[in-house]
């Protein structure tokens, strides 16, 4: 007894060593699993196109694979180039987005009292917001003015005290206005520099993702001789990701389309990512419908009525897609308890940052359909599944039945 006591501890505490070393191995090895892990989900959805496109065309799976790549780079271009006019786009409204928000300072400045308005080194931003641009050379302008002016009435002794008080706030509400609209433009280049970075970026992940696909479809040729706990998790992985797709190629079309009728700059960059974010289940949806806000509130020319419109009708189309057509269609497709999906998130965001969230549902759904093939995984794998009474009434029964 006290062996048999002693062999479990240590296989449990093996399994516990196992499961830290797999853990950090797939932590330190994520700049080459991502993109690894991208593909195979990628092969596994485009397989039976690409067996539609050898039956048709008659062609080996060499020229099919040169075909999808070749494709997916074209599609991967398209994309670029709308993104990048998109970005060009924003870099043209900028001034109108800088003067708007000017005026809204100047409406705040003139509702609250002088006495509670910060000065200008309230603000924080110093000599680093200094540079050569326009603003900042107006900015010194309008210091310098207020200065020489408020020299003038100092050197007045027949001014009284409190217009040199007025004179001397004034000066510091016009510096600390510039400081402000300074830290603005130095916020939004910042921003679209950012936003560039991480388009190359992506442009260079996804080629990344095309060369592991080319190289990954050659070699799946032999496909019908997968072992039958793959072949599970081949098929739900591919009908998620199939019906996860449709729905949000939908989603991301009808969001786009709707902030390109509002006016939106980036429409197409923001339903692109309502496409790409819908895959995160819960979180994505709405991360999407926040994202655009900023750009129809500080929009120069939307009264209020339109802001309060394009936010009910953006937001009214994440709802109906994340909570009538996704149920409604996909059902329980991933098998897994909301709370196990949550942890997903969670658990692969750590490791993998935002991609590991957008894989983390597929992932997951495997890892418990193949704990399904093995006894001693199974009650983990019903726990996932949210079957928590699955073992008690169901194994008897079948007992029951072969006796």
């Amino acid at each position: 007894m006290t062996t048999s006591s002693n062999q479990s501890v240590q296989t449990f505490c093996l399994a516990v060593i196992a499961v830290a070393v797999l853990t950090y191995m797939v932590f330190w090895l994520r700049p080459v699993l991502v993109p690894f892990v991208v593909a195979l989900f990628v092969v596994s959805g485009i397989t039976p196109i690409l067996e539609t496109v050898e039956r048709h065309l008659k062609v080996n799976r060499l020229i099919a694979s040169v075909i999808a790549f070749v494709a997916g780079l074209f599609v991967l271009l398209l994309l670029s180039i709308c993104l990048w006019g998109s970005v060009q786009q924003l870099a043209n409204q900028g001034t109108a987005y800088r003067t708007r928000i000017a005026k809204l300072l100047t409406n705040v400045q003139s509702w609250v009292p002088a006495s509670l308005l910060p000065t200008s080194t309230a603000f924080g931003f110093g000599d680093a917001q200094a540079d050569d641009s326009p603003s900042a050379e107006s900015s010194s302008e309008e210091t310098q003015v207020t200065s020489e002016a408020t020299s003038g009435v100092a050197s007045d002794d027949s001014e009284p005290a409190d217009s040199l008080a007025e004179n001397n706030q004034a000066t510091d509400l016009i510096s600390g206005s510039a400081s402000f609209r300074n830290a603005i433009d130095g916020f939004v280049r910042r921003g679209l520099g950012q936003i560039t970075s991480a388009l190359l970026e992506f442009f260079s992940t996804s080629v990344v993702v095309l060369i592991y696909v080319f190289f990954i479809l050659l070699g799946s040729e032999d496909s019908t001789r997968l072992t039958p706990s793959i072949s599970a998790v081949d098929q739900q992985v591919r009908s998620y990701l199939f019906l996860k797709t449709v729905i949000s190629i939908l989603t991301g079309l009808v969001f786009g389309a709707a902030l390109w009728l509002f006016g939106v700059p980036m429409a197409l960059t923001f339903g692109l990512l309502a496409f790409l974010l819908n895959y995160i289940p819960n979180i994505g949806p709405v991360v999407a419908s926040l994202l655009p806000i900023p750009f129809i509130l500080l929009s120069p020319d939307g009264s209020a009525l339109w802001m309060v419109a394009a936010i009910i009708v953006t937001m009214a189309i994440q709802v109906v897609s994340g909570s009538v057509v996704e149920p409604k269609l996909m059902g329980d497709s991933s098998d897994l308890h909301p709370v196990v999906i949550l942890l997903a998130l969670m658990f692969w965001g750590m490791m993998w940052g935002i991609t590991g969230m957008f894989l983390a549902t597929p992932i997951t759904a495997g890892i418990k359909i193949v704990m399904e093939g093995y006894t001693s995984t199974k009650p983990i794998a019903n726990l996932m599944a949210g079957r928590f009474d699955r073992t008690d009434r169901t194994e008897p029964s079948t007992e029951t039945n072969v006796a």
